[in-house]
């Protein structure tokens, strides 16, 4: 995609006249806008997925029982711990974001959550201190949690205010898409261990070396977003003296129906990422039966057809509007996850199959998700009440989906229970999706009055 901003002032679906991306359109303004939020959410949840994909062998390190499946249950409850406090992550860092600017508060999340993740890398495991071992481990999947909640959504804030409107969809597309992105890597770093390692030098220590890659990576991260230029949209805003002085007040009271709605649409999205990718690999494996390498190249399946798609499907967003596409995909969802799940389950080709099917679903939501989410707010509120609505989402229906699918599907003894959970809770995302307002190709608002 070439990111050069449209100057010709027309839009896609509407006739109300458009600005460019900001006082002088700069394309280069724009191309490091792109960079630096890609690459640091590329971070952010490679930080974020590491652990999950690396749960098994947490497990045992830090949460040791008698029963494999405890120690799993364990793990996962560690990584779901993370998403209880995403919504206050999404409340303290939203807030500030519209109080003091988009920029610093994306270095300030960058920063703490690399330093947490590489931290884990650094700690002592239960042999070695006991019961201090998973508490530290918490503390810091608490950090990783809190700083999770302002990140995609400052990421998405940001580089939609930068985004002609007219290309809105194509450009906010590469959040997900990064995101996507930092999920694989945070899938392939484990896997290439246990490729590389025996699973004796794996627990003897080197399974601290995805954590630890967090630090370095961190910095560079840091470096680029330093250099960003704030957001042209809360320039103008902050120039006009239109900033917010309680921006949570204001979010709360007049934007409550938006961040609901921000929270519905955001079902599939959380779903799709921790069942049918962050889940994946231990449910093929522990459930299933796959052997770790095969699981990797199963779920890569989906992270590969999500990567294709998402790009794809945030220009086709501009052309026809987000709503049709998350409509249809959140459907696909509720009637085909079951079916595709029957695949899956079956084994060799057929789990391929099905998960290229998921991806291609999820993908297609993430494509035009991205934009949506933007335009439900306005700019006084936007980064407040995108994260209070996304986060809380994410508490209900995102980390805590691989311990409730592994609990349930081993107390009701089916390997059914990620596509139950799925369908579920994409039906629920349907419902949402229809109270959605078409906004492709029109300028962002930029009072906090309700959609």
């Amino acid at each position: 995609m070439t990111l050069r901003p449209d100057t010709t002032g027309t839009t896609t679906g509407s006739t109300t006249p458009t600005t460019t991306t900001g006082r002088d359109g700069d394309p280069a303004d724009l191309r490091r806008a792109v960079l630096a939020t890609s690459i640091g959410n590329t971070l952010e949840w490679f930080d974020f997925a590491v652990y999950g994909y690396m749960a098994a062998f947490l497990g045992q390190l830090f949460f040791p029982t008698a029963d494999p499946t405890a120690s799993l249950l364990l793990s996962f409850a560690a990584f779901g711990a993370a998403f209880i406090v995403r919504p206050l992550g999404g409340l303290v860092f939203g807030p500030l974001g519209d109080r003091i600017g988009r920029r610093g508060v994306l270095c300030t999340i960058i920063i703490t959550m690399s330093a947490a993740t590489f931290c884990v890398g650094l700690l002592p495991t239960y042999a070695a201190i006991g019961v201090f071992a998973p508490a530290l481990l918490v503390l810091l999947r608490l950090v990783q949690g809190l700083t999770a909640g302002g990140e995609v959504t400052g990421a998405t804030t940001y580089i939609a205010e930068y985004a002609p409107p007219p290309r809105r969809g194509a450009i906010t597309s590469w959040v997900q898409f990064s995101a996507t992105l930092g999920f694989f890597l945070g899938l392939a770093a484990p896997t290439l261990l246990t490729v590389l390692l025996t699973p004796e030098q794996i627990a003897g220590g080197a399974w601290r070396i995805p954590f630890l890659i967090a630090g370095p990576l961190g910095v560079v991260g840091l470096y680029i977003r330093l250099r960003l230029k704030e957001s042209p949209l809360f320039e103008e805003l902050a120039e006009k003296g239109e900033v917010k002085r309680n921006p949570l007040r204001d979010t709360i009271v007049k934007g409550w129906r938006e961040i609901v709605l921000a929270g519905g649409i955001g079902i599939v999205v959380h779903l799709g990422y921790f069942l049918a990718l962050v889940y994946m690999p231990t449910y093929l494996t522990k459930t299933l039966g796959f052997s770790p390498v095969m699981a990797f190249l199963a779920t890569t399946t989906v992270v590969v057809v999500d990567i294709a798609v998402i790009p794809f499907v945030g220009r086709l967003s501009d052309r026809i509007g987000r709503k049709p596409l998350m409509l249809g995909a959140s459907a696909a969802f509720v009637v085909f996850t079951i079916p595709i799940f029957l695949l899956i389950t079956s084994g060799g080709a057929a789990t391929f199959v099905g998960l290229g099917l998921l991806g291609l679903m999820h993908g297609v939501y993430l494509g035009a998700v991205a934009a949506a989410f933007a335009e439900l707010f306005a700019t006084t509120v936007r980064f407040g009440g995108f994260s209070i609505g996304h986060n809380v989402s994410a508490a209900i229906f995102g980390g805590g989906t691989p311990l409730l699918a592994t609990f349930l599907g081993a107390a009701f003894g089916t390997t059914m229970m990620p596509a139950y959970l799925i369908a579920f809770g994409s039906l629920l995302c349907l419902f949402a999706v229809l109270g959605y307002r078409e906004m492709a190709g029109r300028p962002l608002r930029s009072g906090a009055e309700g959609a």
